[in-house]
């Protein structure tokens, strides 16, 4: 075993272990008798015996347990139980916690089923303005707009805007992604700004218009210097408890000073809280398709685009852990260049983790790991020591790495990360192996 591979084996042999740590960390702490009852309420949730899951989590808590996970489970199944009081009761307190923004949107949804709408606006305008999820202040904003209609309190600004700016180095800078590698090494400076805009809020949907800018620059070799561009208008809104969101978009890409792709697409999604009985607190599923049109000098990438993806968050006091599946299918017209063939048509499959837990409210701590399987359409026929030979390009890459962000108030954080990329490909020309150290600012306004 190679040493890279063994370091990879013991890294996410750690990352699990950690993975568990953070899932069980209020279950398997110890073998007492709050811990067993607390794994046995969860198991009865999950199979939907809400009554009887009820009964054990009050145990739980009558044996002493007192969590912030506990807490939450309980406010959630009084509330389907429709123990409307009991929830109220659960939910506060978690207002002293890193979840009360969600805290306060169950309490919303507990004012309004006991039909007290004056007190569910006040959770819901609070939840809206001063939410760090931009997907809890835009659920928010849906049930304001249900209680009706919003009033300029209630929505905010219909502005938002957001700014980094990072440096790093790259220790190897990619050339395009499925044609050709480099394999130089060089500081880089980058900057992404989005800006974006409520066009219309009502009882059938939020509809928004956003824009972002991309750039990385290597001041010591300009001809990997990527930007990108993207316009994007959005709608959102409530459907079947759960958020339906669309768009159309239209981006630009350019890879040194020249033209890259330009593609026209629509995107769909839906969002859930509490799925699956609660056991996943957010998941989301959406579904992608661009036209692609590529540059004169890169003709090979003209095309479709198409995307399938799943994401699901789940949250146990400081931790937070993310899971993201992605099915990606190319179908590109290709590299000819006389008997020689390249394929730039891959199909993706993607796993990625993220690992978080916050120190403190302003300090946090996280782990990434991912792993991708890439197979493309038709095989290679490349010329090797003069002899033409046929090959299919078969991926398979390993991502890792680390981070720490710092909030240095509302607005602006500073975030330092490095990582790690290690791809075996069976056509060798394209193995590579890649380090990336970076820090970044960024604020929202």
């Amino acid at each position: 075993m190679s040493a890279v591979r063994l370091f990879q084996s013991l890294f996410f042999g750690c990352l699990m272990l950690a993975l568990s740590t953070a899932l069980h960390a209020q279950m398997v702490a110890s073998e007492d008798s709050a811990t067993d009852l607390l794994r046995q309420g969860v198991l009865l949730f999950n199979q939907g015996r809400l009554a009887e899951a009820r009964d054990v989590l009050e145990q739980t808590r009558a044996a002493g347990l007192d969590s912030n996970t506990l807490h939450y489970n309980l406010g959630v199944l009084y509330y389907r139980l429709s123990d409307y009081e009991a929830a109220e009761r659960s939910f506060k307190k978690l207002l002293s916690s890193h979840d009360s923004a969600l805290a306060r949107y169950n309490l919303g949804l507990v004012a309004l089923a006991r039909d007290q709408r004056s007190l569910a606006r006040s959770y819901f305008q609070a939840v809206a303005r001063e939410s760090d999820s931009d997907k809890l202040r835009r659920m928010a904003r849906i049930k304001l707009s249900e209680l009706g209609g919003l009033t300029s309190e209630d929505a905010g600004s219909p502005y938002q805007s957001y700014l980094s700016v990072s440096g790093g180095y790259d220790s190897n800078i990619a050339g395009l992604p499925e044609a050709a590698l480099s394999r130089d090494g060089g500081a880089f400076l980058e900057a992404v700004a989005a800006a974006g805009a409520r066009l219309a809020e009502g009882p059938s949907g939020v509809w928004n218009l956003q824009g972002v800018y991309l750039g990385r620059q290597f001041p010591s070799h300009s001809e990997y210097d990527t930007d990108f561009l993207q316009g994007r208008l959005s709608w959102s809104a409530p459907w079947a408890e759960r958020t339906l969101h669309g768009s159309l978009l239209v981006s630009q890409s350019w890879f040194g000073q020249d033209p890259f792709e330009t593609r026209y697409g629509v995107e769909g999604s839906l969002v859930d809280q509490g799925c699956f009985g609660g056991v996943i607190d957010d998941c989301e599923a959406g579904v992608a398709v661009a036209r692609v049109l590529a540059g004169d000098q890169f003709e090979a990438y003209d095309g479709h685009w198409y995307r399938l993806r799943v994401e699901a968050e789940r949250r146990i006091e400081n931790w937070t852990l993310e899971g993201k599946y992605q099915w990606e299918v190319n179908d590109r017209n290709d590299l000819t260049v006389g008997s020689q063939f390249v394929s730039v048509s891959p199909r993706h499959h993607s796993l990625d983790a993220v690992l978080k837990y916050r120190i403190r409210s302003d300090l946090s701590l996280g782990a990434q790991s991912g792993f991708r399987f890439s197979r493309y359409e038709d095989p290679h026929r490349l010329l090797q020591d003069g002899v033409l030979v046929e090959d299919r390009r078969i991926d398979r890459r390993w991502d890792m790495g680390g981070f720490v962000e710092k909030a240095l108030d509302r607005r602006w954080r500073v975030r330092g990360e490095w990582q790690y990329r290690d791809t075996a490909s069976s056509i060798e020309r394209y193995t590579y192996q890649r380090h990336t150290v970076m820090v970044t600012l960024e604020g929202s306004f």
